[in-house]
């Protein structure tokens, strides 16, 4: 005994063809029923204006930016003159201030010395403060020579040599934040680069096959425009063909995933193998948005069963001929059912 399906017919899967952008179809000359392979150009569209207001957005940050280098490095450049000049007041200041105390220290050791030699006694303490006199100054020029300032007030430096290291740690931030606003502006540069090419894609995009198939319908012609997200055509993968039929539910009871059953279309005497690859049942009707060919009526009231061919590459004429109709065959023993019910 053998249970057959009723309108049975070689079916697909739907590819959408949607545009990326808005604008206007260009160069849609392929008609409905045309044979496509993958990568076809199908239609240009092409906008106009497209948008590039974060691209103007991303190039006003990297104005800003160089502004704010820029305001840098001019800060960098005063502190780097008045650093400069400090440096000079300060060598100047200890270049007198050693020669002062070498004059002082050899007036100090010469008096020291005509006291000591004079004929007529000097009072010891008069002695003393000279001798004190001769070793301070002394302290003072070596200290002077090895950069350090005991007298004056300065707490071993003079105050242009303070001011300079108080200006070389401000360069020394003023560095770190140039650092990190170049940085910066390398960063928008490599996001304007990729907006610009993004902007120019969004200018003319071309629409491609993304299966071998055929042009199912087209939904939109030359000149017509379009929004982001809509749908320019629909393609019938072929692909991937598979058959659709339905059966009555004593039969559609019978069968499981992986039973085995023969195609023969309309008209022909090629007998196919197939495959039982889907049991919907009575509730397929929401399966059949993405494919090709809808079911009808009649197909509807019974249970719904989908089946592969594989064979079916072997006749590229039938491969990609959707639509076309025929009867499916499952076989069906006596005692299938009570075969099932002891399982």
């Amino acid at each position: 005994m053998a249970g057959a399906s009723a309108d049975a017919v070689l079916n697909a899967q739907i590819a959408e063809v949607r545009t990326p952008i808005s604008g206007t179809v260009r160069d849609s000359d392929i008609g409905l029923g045309a044979m496509v392979a993958t990568g076809v150009a199908l239609a240009t569209v092409i906008d106009p204006v497209p948008d590039d207001m974060r691209l103007e957005d991303l190039i006003l940050q990297r104005d800003l930016a160089h502004i704010r280098r820029k305001a840098i490095e001019s800060r960098e450049a005063a502190l780097t003159d008045e650093l400069e000049s400090l440096r000079q007041r300060a060598d100047l200041y200890s270049k007198l201030s050693r020669e002062e105390a070498s004059a002082r220290l050899a007036e100090a050791r010469e008096r020291l010395r005509l006291m000591a030699e004079a004929e007529v006694g000097y009072d010891p303490i008069d002695l003393s403060r000279a001798r004190e006199e001769a070793v301070t100054v002394q302290i003072d020029l070596e200290g002077i020579e090895q950069g350090v300032f005991i007298r004056g007030g300065y707490n071993d430096a003079p105050h242009a040599e303070q001011k300079a290291l108080e200006i070389t740690s401000s360069l020394g931030e003023l560095s770190v934040e140039r650092d990190g606003v170049m940085s910066e502006i390398a960063a928008l540069t490599r996001r304007i680069d990729t907006e610009r090419v993004r902007v120019g894609r969004q200018g003319a995009v071309a629409l491609s096959s993304p299966v071998d198939g055929i042009v199912w319908e087209r939904l939109a012609v030359n000149g017509a425009h379009v929004v982001r997200g809509a749908t320019v055509m629909r393609l019938a993968d072929c692909r991937h063909t598979f058959v659709t039929l339905s059966v009555t539910q004593t039969v559609f009871n019978r069968l499981h995933p992986g039973a085995t059953a023969t195609f023969r279309f309309d008209g022909s005497g090629e007998v196919l193998t197939g495959t039982v690859a889907r049991l919907a049942g009575t509730s397929a009707a929401g399966f059949y948005g993405s494919l090709a060919v809808a079911p009808s009526q009649r197909h509807m009231e019974r249970a719904d069963v989908m089946l592969t061919l594989p064979e079916l590459q072997n006749y590229p004429e039938l491969r990609c001929a959707i639509g076309r109709t025929g009867r499916a065959f499952f076989e069906v023993r006596p005692l299938d059912w009570l075969r099932n019910l002891l399982q």
